[in-house]
């Protein structure tokens, strides 16, 4: 897959904006672990700041594989209701309790064929958004749609800020999402990876109405 027809972006600025990222997720996860005096204290916020570097370092390896033009989806058929499922008891604990996770796969086609990897680190990236800024729930959902299959993150936070909704790639250069750009970045190139009889998948992003949360979407043909 050539990365040329995702974005023009500079792939060696985006390996930059990913290690500043990772040196400040460092640092924070220094402070968190500083403050521990006890075996007692709650450790949830320190987790979720690991997985949020592990999804750093995933990155890191996803944007190599772009840069040397080595990114080859291993497309296999997969249950989506077992995928959401599984995704959905890891997200429980890094919630923590914090927030209530729910999902929904009443819609859920019996199988779909996709890299299931390569979704799950985009699905990760989201929910870990989606565990910064949400209220008190989300929801994690696969439904097939218009014969596409689309698996979702929905929060009831303040949604997605304009500028993103706008253009999410152009917020990179800026760096104002707090890394959230980047992850979006990766989220398009992985469900455009996605290729079935002349049909592309797309990262799709929208706000509730109200202003009661944003959606996180990927749609695979």
């Amino acid at each position: 897959m050539n990365s040329s027809n995702v974005s023009a972006i500079d792939l060696k600025t985006l390996l930059a904006l990913n290690i500043h990222e990772i040196k400040n997720l460092m640092a924070l996860l220094m402070l968190r672990l500083d403050a521990i005096k006890s075996e007692n204290i709650d450790v949830s916020d320190s987790r979720l700041l690991c997985h949020r570097v592990n999804d750093c370092m995933e990155r890191m390896l996803l944007l190599f594989n772009l840069q040397t033009e080595r990114l080859s989806p291993s497309i296999e058929a997969h249950s989506p209701g077992d995928f959401i499922e599984e995704f959905v008891q890891n997200a429980i604990v890094l919630a923590a309790g914090k927030i209530t996770i729910d999902m929904d796969v009443e819609q859920a086609p019996a199988y779909w064929f996709f890299d299931r990897d390569l979704v799950e680190m985009a699905m990760l990236n989201a929910m870990h958004n989606a565990l910064r800024y949400a209220g008190k729930r989300i929801v994690i959902r696969a439904t097939l749609d218009n014969d596409v299959l689309l698996l979702s993150v929905e929060d009831d936070g303040n949604g997605f800020p304009q500028v993103i909704l706008e253009n999410p790639i152009g917020t990179l250069s800026e760096q104002h999402t707090d890394g959230m750009g980047l992850g979006l970045f990766l989220a398009e190139i992985i469900a455009k990876a996605h290729v079935n009889k002349a049909r592309q998948g797309k990262l799709l992003l929208h706000n509730k109405d109200a202003g009661h949360g944003g959606v996180f979407a990927l749609q695979l043909p």
